[in-house]
């Protein structure tokens, strides 16, 4: 059996301020230290990680990561989006309203995935060839002249909140959350990776075995 590596990270003494939601908030501002203490510190060029995150509570001096085993979530040795979303495709989908919970009375707070990657600016737009490769189903960004590299964690947390810390390689972490935002606006959760992560934490919230 995978040894599952337990590792801590210091909150910050502030919090971010980016969700209006106190839970949210936490899980916002635990995200962007561990993008920064498992990432940044740590380099580049890493494989991608699959981690559960324990949070005691919204006013804990640090989180706990779970680091899930590779052979445990992606076994197959493919690009980890893909992994990830085959290993929700047998999960239940979570209700569209679930019931909130606190962290502190949950056995997990949420789950993430870290993982390098390639870009390319945000004000290009596709070429007509790229864009024609995109339509097949193919991944380009590697191959563009001008791509950009980049470190991304996506999360969930137990209450279906969804956070994206994202680095461009050389710049500074930004935070996304689909959580109300201080400004009373959100950002979208959709995609790939947020679904199979729902899945992911609904299912360890409600005691399923998933890995």
């Amino acid at each position: 059996m995978p040894i599952w590596e337990k590792r801590t990270v210091l909150m910050p003494s502030s919090p971010l301020g980016l969700c209006r939601d106190k839970l949210a908030d936490a899980m916002a501002t635990a995200l962007h230290a561990v993008e920064a203490r498992e990432g940044e510190r740590r380099g580049w060029d890493r494989p991608a990680r699959l981690f559960t995150m324990h949070l005691a509570d919204i006013d804990s001096h640090s989180i706990e990561l779970r680091v899930v085993p590779t052979l445990m979530w992606n076994s197959w040795g493919i690009n980890p989006a893909d992994a990830l979303t085959r290993l929700a495709g047998h999960l239940p989908d979570p209700p569209a309203e679930p019931r909130r919970r606190e962290y502190a009375d949950s056995p997990i707070t949420g789950a993430a995935l870290m993982f390098e990657g390639w870009g390319r600016p945000g004000d290009r737009e596709l070429t007509e060839s790229e864009q024609r490769k995109v339509e097949r189903g193919m991944r380009i960004n590697h191959l563009a002249a001008d791509r950009i590299e980049t470190r991304c964690v996506y999360a969930a947390d137990i209450n279906q909140h969804q956070f994206h810390v994202f680095r461009v390689r050389g710049e500074e972490a930004r935070v996304y959350s689909s959580a109300k935002l201080a400004a009373d606006t959100a950002t979208s959760g959709s995609g790939r990776i947020p679904d199979a992560l729902n899945r992911i934490v609904h299912a360890l919230r409600e005691g399923r075995r998933v890995f």
